[in-house]
């Protein structure tokens, strides 16, 4: 055998075995495979909804947070403006009324500054009120977003989330996903997923990816009094809620700061059918015992609650509009606490505007961290992100820095410096280095695809089965063997021997696309079916091309070898303009397209990519062995 028939003999069965290792996955259940094979090929075929039936979320989704979030800009950008203009005063951003911000002058007199020239920048948004909440003082002046950019901001919010949720999904690489609008919900369909992959990109969807840089209020009055109820109060102690002290000193000054804490364990309670609800944490496999079942409680609700008790009941004990409750998730063998080894949740009190936002991270990536040998990940802030960044350290050198991810302080370093690289580093929490891993990759997936402006919430959860249903998809199923069976039978009488070279490419080929498919994890629907069928024609069509080149040249009196070599060679171009006119269709329906359209352009360009494989590359080898150097042919049938 000729050593280049021999390589590209090699080359072929190497092709063929890898498609059949990266089918097996889906023809075979994983527990009929050995272990280390199912690490390596792990990502099967999926079907879609209304092949197969998938899942099916109704999400309602906060839009006054979005407008909320909007003031604590604003906030924000007044205070910038202030000092530029060398007015002295506070600005903030009460909780109610809804997108309310105040600015509180040190002199009465400077009031009149604050006139149409200094919010010019903020007609179309704001309103300034004519009189400020009662307990305001008389040098304040009140703002408040204006009922016509509140709804524009909702609108944002939905529009902008309905596309974040699709890239997500599309990162994770789920095909044909469905999300639209209804009303104020969001509706996604996850197509033939199994209930681990589900479980997954639905956290991944509702994961708001929010991050936000806020400043501890270290040695505040009003935590020294909590702390000093809470050390006492017979209430805290049954519910587990203990407090601490952190210290810590500035490296360069020496100063020396004090933040009080209060943490709480998990904990396993009896409780009401409804309060397991309303907790999220009820199933239907839950046992139930006088009406009762036992839920998991996190250290961080049962602290919530227990503030949120102790503020209605004692009016001195609320939190003012200004500060909030931070809560981290501390796993002590990450810091080395030897004699408190389970994990827990503890507060930090901060001022409750943000100092800087996700909006401002122009990129995400994933590292390794030599100092704490574990995965983490590197932001990068925009230009402006990036200079208000270093503003903020360097205001507050020697305070603690939360650093908020989705409502929860993933970390809260010190300041020892002012940083102004405009970057940043997040930590990742979990156990093992396979856990953080994960987190990080997705954490990095969600920065880059945008944070949601609001959180959502799952309202309904639905298990659907097929849209088609199973007479349709068994009708479908049986077009397509018979169309596949009437295209043999029809190649095999007009191009004999030639055709079954062309079938026996076609079965090839239609292997690969699938093992490309298993490849990308991505989604099988019937649009994905009629671009399968689409690039049979063609793959055949492609054949044809090549066989009546073929015949062209006997006829013209060439010989076996010289008639095959021409048919190849002159019917290749015609093929390839065929194939890119229309993987360019293609491209253009993937690109603008969505659902089943996007589905059919995956499988064509897929399609388009194998064919140009199978029926000239593969078929040409074929026919080397059929007539190449060597055998002494005296006719083909063809």
């Amino acid at each position: 055998m000729d050593r280049k028939i021999r390589f590209r003999t090699f080359f072929l069965a190497g092709v063929v075995f890898l498609a059949g290792c990266l089918l097996i996955p889906s023809l075979v259940p994983s527990t009929s495979v050995p272990r280390w094979f199912g690490q390596v090929f792990n990502k099967k075929i999926q079907m879609g909804l209304d092949l197969q039936g998938g899942l099916y979320i109704v999400y309602s989704i906060d839009l006054d947070q979005a407008v909320d979030s909007r003031a604590a800009s604003i906030r924000r950008d007044i205070e910038a403006t202030m000092a530029e203009s060398g007015i002295e005063g506070r600005v903030s951003n009460p909780r109610a009324p809804l997108g309310l911000v105040t600015i509180t002058l040190n002199d009465p007199a400077e009031r009149s500054r604050i006139n149409a020239e200094f919010l010019s920048g903020y007609a179309e948004t704001v309103d300034v009120l004519e009189e400020c909440p009662p307990e305001q003082a008389e040098a304040t002046v009140c703002l408040q977003v204006s009922e016509r950019y509140a709804e524009e901001i909702r609108k944002s919010a939905q529009q902008q989330a309905v596309l974040t949720i699709r890239d997500r999904i599309n990162e994770r690489g789920v095909a044909e996903p469905s999300v639209k609008t209804k009303g104020s919900q969001i509706v996604v369909e996850l197509p033939g997923l199994d209930s681990e992959e589900v479980n997954r990109v639905k956290e991944l969807i509702a994961r708001t990816a929010k991050l936000e840089f806020k400043i501890v209020d270290e040695n505040n009055a009003f935590m020294q009094s909590v702390y000093r109820h809470v050390e006492s109060d017979p209430r805290a102690k049954e519910l587990g809620i203990t407090v601490g002290e952190d210290f810590w000193a500035h490296d360069e000054s020496g100063k020396s700061f004090t933040d009080f804490y209060l943490r709480a364990e998990d904990d396993a309670r009896s409780v009401t059918v409804a309060e397991a609800k309303e907790r999220g944490c009820w199933s239907v496999n839950l046992p139930e015992t006088d009406g009762h079942v036992e839920c998991s409680i996190t250290g961080r609700q049962i602290i919530a609650d227990y503030l949120a008790e102790l503020g209605q009941n004692d009016p001195e004990m609320a939190i003012d509009g200004d500060h909030q409750y931070g809560y981290e998730y501390v796993q002590p063998e990450a810091i080395g606490e030897a004699d408190k080894r389970d994990p827990f949740w503890r507060t930090y009190y901060l001022f409750r505007t943000a100092e800087l936002e996700g909006d401002s991270v122009a990129d995400a990536y994933k590292f390794w961290d030599p100092t704490t040998n574990r995965p983490a990940v590197l932001i990068i802030f925009d230009r402006n992100g990036g200079r208000r960044f270093g503003e903020m350290t360097s205001k507050n050198v020697g305070k603690k820095m939360a650093i908020i991810l989705d409502n929860r302080v993933n970390s809260a370093p010190v300041i020892q410096d002012a940083i102004t690289g405009g970057r940043s580093t997040i930590t990742m929490g979990g156990r093992s280095n396979a856990e953080i891993d994960r987190e990080a990759d997705d954490l990095v997936s969600v920065l880059k695809t945008g944070s949601l402006q609001a959180p959502l919430q799952e309202e309904t959860s639905t298990q659907m089965g097929p849209l088609l249903g199973n007479d349709a998809i068994e009708k479908a199923e049986i077009s397509f063997a018979v169309g596949s069976l009437l295209v043999l039978i029809i190649m095999v009488l007009v191009y004999r021997v030639a055709g079954w070279i062309s079938m026996f490419a076609l079965v090839l080929n239609v292997g690969l696309m699938m093992s490309v498919l298993s490849l990308l994890g991505a989604t099988l629907t019937l649009p994905g079916i009629a671009a399968l069928v689409l690039t049979v024609g063609m793959a055949v069509d492609a054949n044809i091309i090549i066989y009546e080149r073929i015949r062209e040249e006997l006829r013209a009196g060439k010989s076996i070898r010289g008639a095959v070599d021409a048919g190849f060679n002159h019917g290749f171009s015609a093929i390839l303009d065929g194939q890119m006119t229309t993987a360019v269709a293609g491209y253009v329906l993937l690109q603008y397209g969505s659902g089943p359209i996007r589905g059919f352009a995956v499988m064509l360009i897929i399609g388009i990519a194998c064919t140009l494989f199978t029926a000239t590359w593969c078929t040409r080898l074929f026919f080397e062995y059929y007539v190449g150097k060597g055998r002494k042919v005296t006719q083909i049938a063809i």
